[in-house]
């Protein structure tokens, strides 16, 4: 009977561990009243606690199969691979995130103010945006040393920019001197000639052709109209033009030549961290004068500049320029004199302080590197905007 049981029953699925125990708990508490008759009396003692006792055996055994299936379901979600997959090895800092490049510095016209370093080269640059106003005073002393003669000169320069359009600047430049020369004619016997007035005004324009690129530096285009406002060195020799004599006067220290003259020229421009370099060239072609009956051809001029700039702090720009010229012979009708020809050539330090927002100073000393230059310049350029 109990094989039929079994065998009939087996193919039924076991029932969960916590449905199997409150079935095995029901079935015993239902054990008294299916007894027999003579069992139906009141059970002893010994019974009810002996019955107690295996419920609470059962349910502890409960407890422990529900732990253990739990334990199961955990194991079977998750199972465990014999190896880990491997894991890609991760790639090197420097590889994966690129160091990042310097910031160049790039000059744009539409910057919100034009870099102190351009003060440097004022001249041939744009300084200004358009409606500003500047107004500059120059202030110079020349000594030079030669054989018999000595040159002192003082200068003042009285200059005016505007700002007319984006990368457009215009100025007037009025100079003024007083030059002195001394000559040593014999032992103790000396002469001073000395000569003062205003030099050859001019109106100049700078335009700016294209900015600074990352590799390609910025160009600045100047022309310049000469008055001849100056007093003219040329003179109406005693005896008549002759190659020994030249009809100049020359105690005219200052560049006033007194006839009209076009200048133009291109300055380039380029940062490099911490430094800003320059350089430059420009021609400037006098036209001839008729002066006493004799045609002045003054010698073509040819003017070239290089250097660089750097910014000691937000106020103090620290600057070094070579500047040189060349001037070519005079003519006077059809005799050249050669010996006018002249070349000067000057090394310039040059400092731009900030004194207030719209004021600067800008102390200069200059040494001359060749004879026809002058042993020692010494400026001083005020600056204000309006």
């Amino acid at each position: 009977m109990f094989r039929d049981r079994q065998k009939v029953c087996a193919p039924w699925p076991r029932p969960p561990a916590g449905v199997l125990g409150l079935g095995l708990a029901g079935a015993a508490l239902l054990a008294a009243p299916i007894a027999p008759a003579r069992a139906q009396s009141t059970p002893a003692p010994a019974t009810e606690a002996q019955l107690l006792e295996r419920i609470r055996l059962l349910e502890r055994r409960l407890e422990q199969l529900e732990r253990g299936s739990q334990v199961a379901r955990r194991t079977r979600a998750a199972p465990v691979s014999a190896s880990p997959p491997p894991v890609p090895p991760a790639p090197p800092v420097a590889a994966a995130i690129p160091p990042p490049r310097p910031a160049e510095r790039v000059r744009d016209p539409q910057d919100p103010e034009i870099p102190q370093e351009a003060f440097i080269f004022r001249d041939q640059a744009v300084t200004l945006r358009p409606g500003r106003v500047e107004a500059s005073l120059d202030l110079g002393y020349l000594r030079d040393r030669r054989t018999v003669s000595s040159d002192r000169s003082a200068s003042a320069v009285l200059t005016g920019r505007i700002g007319l359009l984006d990368g457009v600047e215009a100025s007037v430049a009025v100079p003024f001197f007083q030059s002195t020369r001394t000559f040593e004619r014999s032992i103790g016997g000396i002469s001073d000639r000395e000569t003062r007035g205003i030099g050859d005004v001019a109106a100049q324009v700078n335009m700016l052709g294209w900015g600074e690129r990352p590799s390609w530096p910025g160009a600045v285009f100047t022309a310049a109209v000469v008055t001849p406002t100056g007093p003219s060195p040329f003179i109406n020799p005693i005896r008549g033009l002759n190659p020994e004599q030249i009809p100049v006067d020359i105690t005219q220290l200052i560049s006033t030549r007194g006839t009209w003259a076009l200048r133009a020229g291109v300055q380039f421009f380029k940062t490099v961290d911490p430094l800003v370099l320059f350089g430059g060239a420009s021609y400037e072609y006098a036209f001839p004068l008729d002066q006493s009956g004799i045609t002045f051809q003054p010698g073509r001029r040819f003017n070239y500049n290089a250097g660089f700039s750097f910014a000691l702090s937000e106020r103090s720009t620290l600057g070094f320029t070579f500047i040189g010229s060349y001037t070519s012979a005079l003519r006077a009708n059809a005799i050249t004199y050669r010996n006018t020809a002249s070349e000067s050539a000057v090394l310039r330090l040059s400092l731009v302080q900030r004194l207030g927002r719209n004021f600067w100073m800008e102390p200069a000393l200059a040494f001359g590197l060749v004879a026809d230059s002058p042993n020692l310049q010494l400026g001083l350029g005020l600056r204000y905007r309006f």
